[in-house]
């Protein structure tokens, strides 16, 4: 069994990752397919285009990360900010990449939205 054990965390790993939309060619930089070229963003709209892969909010997205559905009712704007920016700050190990890319102000949009979440 002990052998094992480095193909299932392999096999672990590339499933967190390969939900994930960080896995896709560029998702920080690259034209959003959920929004027309022009539009403006919102934080709803930027979670849907690059976290909800992996992340949940009312049953809707992925499972890979925490539901967020009510992150706003427990963590500070200034935490969410930090987290996204630099998960592995927070939460030592996590499979979060970071957003440390993301323009400043759709860091500001996303955490507004996720501040509303509760």
């Amino acid at each position: 069994m002990r052998d094992k054990l480095p193909i299932a965390a392999l096999v672990v790993t590339f499933t967190l990752f390969a939900g994930c939309s960080k896995g896709k060619s560029d998702p920080i930089t690259a034209e959003p397919h959920t929004l027309k070229a022009g539009t403006k963003w919102t934080g709803e709209a930027i979670f849907i285009e690059r976290c909800r892969d992996c992340h949940r909010v009312h049953e809707k997205g992925g499972v890979v990360g925490p539901d967020l559905s009510g992150v706003g009712s427990t963590r500070s704007r200034d935490f969410l900010e930090r987290v996204v920016k630099d998960p592995s700050k927070a939460y030592p190990g996590t499979v979060m990449p970071p957003y440390d890319s993301l323009p400043a102000d759709q860091l500001k949009l996303l955490a507004d939205y996720l501040e509303t979440l509760k």
